[in-house]
């Protein structure tokens, strides 16, 4: 065999190896997301709807102040962005808020590959002006207009496409979103928070299909829209100390969930359809007008925190005793005057809170006794916040 057969060979052989195993590969990959999809393990529209298949890096401990906005958090505010003009092709973030502008100042236009902005607490006169000036930094991906005074954003919001997060966190006088924000379907992360006159979402809020996480806490908002159930790649809904009553039947559909918050709002029922959120991890209940839980909750294989503290309920909810994966229940202030003591037989369970104005030292005791690795934690109606209520009427 002479050298060009030899290395001939070599190549077909190498071009076979590769073609057996990257196909075999993609054939065991696809069958097995096939089959998660069968078995409702995931519901994967990343690919699809053109979302970018990395995960956003959730930086910090606290959502709020850092999460995607964490290097905005932690830059100092730039004064003169005049000395920072030296460096403006490597600068791609920059923090310029709360220093009375009403535009964007001229010298801002110089750094062309700006990432992310802040320009919270600023009056700006003219917003659609801001969107045409804002559009010109073609890869801005992080936007935060926090306590700006925006009553309702300008039709021209879809001009910032290349958005991948968006803050407007206390507005307090915005009414609505407009709806051109549906365009912006790169959008990861949206904060509506604090924005108390604000009492619906937009109906093409279920545009964005990328959307990871939103937060809507301490808003106006008095339901969950049905199309926020189109945007099936959401982790994480936060929307506590709202006024939301209703919560659509097809939530169901975000099976990608891990954290659902909707304490301290005025839900007296939930869907059925919870039991296809196996992947929530955490979800909290507080402060709500609940009497029972649905059946269909035992199905949450993945959840490892319940909190139901300040509800209506008079009998311990039984539905939890089948939740084997949790770890931390909250059941304080309500009317529960017994816990079972099978609740100590479950597995993974850390700590459990209950009101002791209501359960017996017997009761508390058997559960101790029953697993003594179980903390049995005692609050007596929250006594130490004293604002809140002890129990509901």
């Amino acid at each position: 065999m002479n050298k060009f057969t030899k290395y001939l060979f070599l190549i077909l052989a190498t071009l076979l190896i590769y073609f057996v195993f990257f196909h075999e590969t993609k054939i065991v990959n696809e069958t097995s997301i096939k089959n998660e999809e069968k078995h409702g393990k995931i519901e994967d529209s990343t690919i699809a709807f053109g979302c970018n298949i990395e995960r956003m890096k959730w930086k910090g401990h606290l959502k709020y102040a850092s999460g995607p906005f964490y290097d905005l958090n932690i830059i100092k505010k730039s004064f003169d962005l005049k000395k920072l003009l030296p460096h403006k092709d490597t600068i791609t973030v920059i923090k310029i808020n709360s220093q009375n502008l009403k535009q964007l100042p001229e010298e801002l236009f110089e750094f062309k590959n700006l990432v992310a902005l802040d320009i919270s607490d600023n009056s700006f006169t003219d917003l659609e002006k801001l969107m045409v000036d804002l559009a010109k930094f073609p890869k801005l991906e992080l936007l935060a207009m926090n306590y700006c005074g925006i009553i309702k954003l300008p039709n021209n919001i879809n001009l910032l496409s290349e958005l991948v997060g968006l803050s407007l966190d206390l507005n307090i006088n915005m009414t609505e979103i407009n709806e051109n924000i549906g365009k912006l379907t790169k959008l990861r992360y949206l904060n509506l928070r604090r924005n108390k006159k604000l009492n619906d979402l937009p109906r093409s809020i279920g545009n964005l299909k990328c959307l990871e996480q939103i937060v809507i806490s301490g808003s106006g908002i008095s339901r969950i829209r049905e199309e926020l159930s189109l945007c099936t790649n959401l982790v994480d809904i936060t929307a506590n100390a709202s006024e939301i009553k209703t919560i659509p039947e097809n939530i169901g559909r975000l099976k990608r969930l891990k954290t659902l918050n909707l304490g301290y709002n005025r839900i007296e029922n939930l869907p059925e359809s919870i039991d296809n959120l196996k992947n929530v991890k955490s979800l909290s209940l507080s402060g709500n007008d609940l009497v029972e839980l649905p059946s269909s909750i035992t199905k949450l294989i993945q959840i490892y925190s319940i909190s139901l503290k300040l509800n209506r309920f008079k009998t311990f909810p039984s539905e939890v005793l089948e939740l084997e994966g949790l770890r931390y229940l909250n059941l304080h202030n309500n009317y529960i005057n017994e816990i079972p003591v099978e609740l100590a037989d479950l597995p993974n369970l850390k700590r459990v809170y209950v009101d002791h104005e209501i359960i017996t030292d017997e009761n508390i005791d058997s559960l101790r006794l029953r697993n003594p690795n179980l903390e049995v934690k005692l609050r007596d109606a929250l006594s130490l916040v004293p604002s809140e209520p002890k129990r509901k009427n």
